[in-house]
């Protein structure tokens, strides 16, 4: 294994940056509102108030589940997904294969 270099130069260059203050960013003064009264300029407009943050959405309500591999056969995906797909067509809205798997499963038409 290598020997480190220069070890004692590190720490106290580390020692002398943890004992002065961290610098802060120097910020701009925002610019000084003009005369509305003067010809040419339009008034300044007035300040907005900061935009609040949409709700966040409410999650539902957790449902026993347990995630499960199936390995089914070709064929039988294939019919699946065209099930799924006249659905789709028919209710204008995405159904997935496993949806219709699902379903049937649970004894649904």
């Amino acid at each position: 294994m290598k020997t480190p270099r220069n070890v004692d130069d590190l720490a106290a260059r580390l020692t002398d940056a943890a004992s002065k203050p961290v610098p802060l960013p120097v910020v701009a003064a925002p610019p000084l509102p003009t005369a509305a009264n003067e010809p040419g300029e339009r008034p300044a407009a007035p300040p907005q108030a900061p935009r609040e943050r949409p709700a966040k959405a409410v999650k539902p309500a957790v449902i026993d589940t347990k995630a499960i591999t199936l390995r089914i056969s070709q064929a039988l995906l294939k019919h699946y997904t065209l099930a799924a797909a006249e659905r789709t067509k028919r209710e204008g809205r995405v159904i997935s294969a496993q949806q219709v798997m699902l379903e049937r499963l649970a004894g649904e038409p």
